[in-house]
């Protein structure tokens, strides 16, 4: 089962005065608290609502606190300060580790990604591409040409997609004549996070 949960006794106390009904045992009853542990592939997942109950631990009857009128606020009063176990927590613990660690993990992994367009825009060169957004959910490239003091030359590319660029990213798709934007402009669009990657310098197959 991937999801359950199960009854455990997590706390007892002896109750010497009081004699089991069943088996007329002395000295063998006592306050008992459950809890209801909910689990995750047999995990213990998270710990639920206690309850009380009075129970013969030699016979094993067990009793709802009010079968026992003077010592039922007892038996409330115990279950009460009875503190749930940590370890019924764990899955829930290794839930919350889990997600922490993704996102450490995704704030790493964006800000490694960061640093290199970073990199590979202050080195733009022939050869690199810019992956950008015209709009919303239009994405497109451009071919780096050549670069001239604070002017960048691309072949812009014909063809946009709602889809990464990365799929369009070829030498077909590319116009074979230059235009140019300033470097400043660009580095306004990638502030502006307009740019969405930009490459290392590649070749292109003939």
């Amino acid at each position: 089962m991937v999801h359950g949960y199960y009854t455990k006794l997590i706390k007892t106390q002896k109750i010497d005065a009081l004699s089991c009904p069943h088996c007329n045992s002395n000295y063998n009853m006592q306050y008992e608290t459950y809890c209801k542990v909910h689990h995750i592939m047999f995990i213990p997942f998270v710990a639920g609502k206690k309850t009380s109950s009075i129970g013969c631990s030699k016979c094993g009857s067990h009793y709802k606190p009010a079968a026992f009128a003077q010592y039922t606020q007892a038996a409330l009063d115990f279950t009460k300060q009875t503190k749930k176990r940590w370890y019924h927590f764990s899955g829930l613990v290794l839930l919350l580790v889990f997600v922490a660690a993704g996102a450490t993990l995704m704030f790493m992994g964006n800000r490694e990604n960061k640093k290199r367009m970073a990199d590979n825009f202050a080195n733009l060169k022939a050869g690199c591409v810019i992956y950008y957004s015209k709009a919303k959910d239009i994405n497109t490239s451009m071919l780096v040409s050549r670069v001239v003091a604070d002017t960048v030359f691309v072949h812009e590319n014909k063809r946009s997609t709602n889809r990464n660029a990365y799929y369009i990213d070829d030498s077909d798709n590319y116009y074979k004549e230059e235009t140019y934007f300033l470097k400043s402009q660009l580095k306004q669009w990638l502030e502006d996070k307009k740019i969405t990657d930009v490459s290392e310098p590649q070749t292109y197959a003939e």
